[in-house]
């Protein structure tokens, strides 16, 4: 037998068995399928009632009376301990503080060093300025209405960071 013969007689049985394999598969559009109609759901739990119990009435407490001479301190034998600053300037804005730590020629560093404070649970921003060097990207730790509070977050951070850092007044 010539080969090209042998070679159209085997295609021949490859399509032939192709297609009773998958002819069925095409025209049988309905299939049995089993369908569960058991429940998904799971039933629902048994819950015992409690009862409880009706509030109970407080004992009534007796007033006491006013003691017959009260005490009434002089004015002028109060001393404060510490001066009191005032909270607000002439315009009724609050007096805050800040520290600015550095000024840094490429922001990247200033927005680094900013979240390395943020992560030591400080209140630290930066802002970009325009100075004579060209333009500076400042780092500030605060606002804070108590300076005192700053002055030590200011010796914190310089001892900590090994900085010089300036005490400014907060401008909104």
């Amino acid at each position: 037998m010539d080969d090209g013969l042998k070679q159209r007689i085997v295609g021949a049985f490859v399509l032939v068995a192709i297609g009773v394999v998958f002819i069925p598969v095409v025209f049988d559009r309905e299939r049995i399928e089993v369908l569960n109609r058991k429940t998904q759901i799971p039933p629902a739990p048994h819950i015992e009632p409690i009862s409880i119990p009706a509030p109970i009435q407080p004992i009534a407490i007796e007033k006491l009376s006013p003691p017959p001479t009260a005490y009434i301190p002089n004015d002028r034998s109060i001393q404060p301990d510490t001066i009191e600053t005032k909270v607000l300037d002439d315009k009724g804005t609050p007096n805050g503080w800040l520290l600015q730590l550095a000024s840094y020629r490429f922001s990247e560093h200033a927005t680094v060093k900013r979240d390395e404070l943020i992560e030591l649970g400080y209140s630290a921003y930066v802002r970009s300025v325009q100075t004579e060097q060209g333009k500076m990207t400042r780092l500030f730790v605060g606002p804070n209405l108590d300076k005192q509070k700053v002055v030590e977050i200011q010796k914190q951070l310089n001892s900590r960071l090994g900085v010089d850092s300036i005490l400014l007044r907060f401008e909104p």
